[in-house]
């Protein structure tokens, strides 16, 4: 879901909930615009080598079947430099997460991809 708020914590906004998913090659994962002006779309470099990048409209929903094991980073265009990201885990493959943590971001999106990679790295998330 795309939300404006969490759903637990309404002082956090701008989110993606689940934050981390952990997928098998060839599921399907659907976007819902549970909340209006938020879109899914792929991070340049933190994706896996071969994967297929997405960018889904604003207020639409959109399904994405990722097949590449690996780390997709994702965010919301519009709330990205708010911090509105999340990660996709395929067939729990963690080979990229070097390459993932290279990336750079701006604003609270820097600060999210960093809390949500150390739980990946504890096996907290």
């Amino acid at each position: 879901m795309m939300l404006n708020a969490d759903c637990t914590d309404a002082n956090v906004v701008n989110v993606f909930e689940p934050a981390i998913l952990h997928v098998n090659p060839g599921d399907s994962i659907q976007f819902l615009a549970t909340d209006p002006s938020h879109n899914s779309a792929s991070k340049r470099g933190m994706i896996p080598e071969g994967a297929e990048p997405w960018n889904g409209a604003v207020d639409e929903p959109l399904v994405v079947t990722p097949t590449v094991p690996g780390i997709y980073g994702y965010i919301c265009l519009p709330h990205y430099d708010w911090g509105m990201v999340g990660l996709i885990v395929v067939g729990n493959d963690l080979s990229n997460l070097a390459q993932v943590k290279k990336v750079r971001h701006p604003g609270d999106a820097r600060k999210n991809f960093r809390a949500l990679l150390k739980q990946l790295e504890r096996g907290t998330g």
